[in-house]
């Protein structure tokens, strides 16, 4: 009978395979980024996270864009009641502008809240991060990054625009009176105006494209202030304008086309058109000329 044979001291241990971690990262470049490689992109985020995205729209739909059109509603309920005499005229007046200035200044927080967090939804899906609808208020912090923003793009698009408009007048229609009826100004004027809006559409397309990602930068990096993601947003655009406006109206044509199925498409067709944008922006963004992005509100957390 033989002996059993001895086991050696240190048997070497069955090797474990780690498993894989998840992507995180978006490895797409700018010198990469097409059509094809941004639908793919879109497209997987989302099949994966689509009833997120659907329950976003409809908060979205019920709060950011129901609360305005309610409190408009009661307001103009009220006016329709007000003492329109001469002695109740100025206070009215006043009354009215004061509350117009509120309800503004209520629709553009709500609008900083869903926006800012829709692409916050955007980022993080593409970078392949677990979604919840609690990433819709992560960017409260930015309420008022984007307010100063969107105020200061609406003094610049006004300081562009005004001058045309007035430059139009004073050539086409010259020194009015205050009496004189709209749709004889808008007889002299009105032309020329539409070809001088026409003649000038290269200039806006220029100027659009290279604003197109100032909201997107503002909610992926927690570090860009509301001026500086607009000057970062025209780097990122740098040579890559024709892409941009090529692939912002696809995204555009799949808004509206959904928009046009009685309002229930956009709960399917605005995610993906967000997300198409956001891999966009996220491919031109790496490797442009703007320092890396502090994500801690966008990828950092967990849900």
């Amino acid at each position: 009978m033989e002996p059993p044979q001895e086991l050696p001291e240190h048997a070497p241990e069955p090797q474990q395979i780690e498993p894989r971690p998840a992507e995180h990262d978006f490895s797409l470049r700018r010198d990469q980024v097409t059509l094809t490689e941004v639908l793919s992109r879109a497209s997987e985020a989302w099949s994966k996270d689509l009833g997120t995205w659907v329950l976003a729209m409809l908060l979205y739909w019920l709060i950011g864009m129901g609360i305005p059109f309610g409190l408009n509603l009661v307001w103009g309920f009220i006016s329709a009641f007000q003492d329109s005499g001469a002695d109740a005229g100025l206070t009215v007046k006043v009354v009215n502008i004061v509350v117009q200035t509120v309800l503004y200044l209520v629709q553009l927080v709500l609008s900083a809240v869903f926006v800012l967090g829709l692409w916050a939804m955007a980022l993080r899906g593409l970078h392949r991060q677990p979604m919840s609808v609690a990433v819709l208020f992560s960017q409260l912090s930015k309420i008022w990054k984007y307010i100063v923003q969107s105020l200061a793009f609406l003094l610049g698009i006004t300081l562009v625009i005004l001058p045309i408009l007035v430059v139009v007048f004073l050539v086409f229609v010259g020194p009015v009176d205050l009496n004189t009826p709209m749709s004889e100004i808008m007889d002299d004027a009105g032309m020329p105006l539409l070809v001088a809006v026409l003649l000038l559409v290269p200039v806006y397309a220029y100027v659009v494209s290279g604003l197109a990602f100032m909201q997107t930068e503002l909610a992926f990096d927690d570090d860009a202030g509301p001026i500086e993601a607009i000057t970062r947003s025209w780097r990122i655009a740098a040579g890559k304008r024709w892409k941009i406006i090529g692939i912002g109206l696809i995204a555009g044509f799949i808004a509206a086309g959904s928009a046009m199925m009685c309002g229930i498409g956009l709960l399917f067709g605005a995610p993906f058109a967000t997300l198409l944008m956001g891999a966009l922006y996220l491919g031109l963004r790496n490797g442009a000329d703007v320092p890396a992005a502090n994500t801690a509100t966008t990828l950092g957390r967990k849900y």
